[in-house]
């Protein structure tokens, strides 16, 4: 009986772990899904502002400036600088951009 017991105890805790495991991951899916464009972050440091626009189907003198406005960026840049290049000025996370990206085709600038 005590086994028994056990072994249904260890059965629901399992099965709570895998609930929530399944919901967690499920959530990291949908946040995944939240753009229009699916790249890695460490895949757009090696692409230019030109680029990122091109994917997202955006101006890309709007993502450029809207890069430097939100950053405060002082150096001088274009469409055709890198991402990385810029990062050396201000360490921002490649998921921001991908969002500024994503606001502009949707609109809301």
């Amino acid at each position: 009986m005590k086994r028994m017991t056990i072994f249904i105890l260890v059965a629901i805790v399992g099965s709570l772990f895998g609930i929530f495991g399944y919901l967690s991951y499920s959530d990291i899916e949908e946040h995944e899904h939240d753009h229009s464009v699916e790249i890695e972050g460490s895949d757009m440091k090696s692409l230019t502002v030109q680029e990122v626009a091109d994917l997202w189907e955006i101006d890309e003198r709007i993502l450029l400036s809207r890069i430097i406005s939100e950053f405060e960026l002082e150096g001088s840049y274009t469409v055709e600088t890198v991402l990385e290049t810029i990062r050396e000025e201000y360490a921002f996370s490649p998921a921001l951009i991908k969002d500024m990206a994503e606001e502009i085709k949707q609109g809301n600038l």
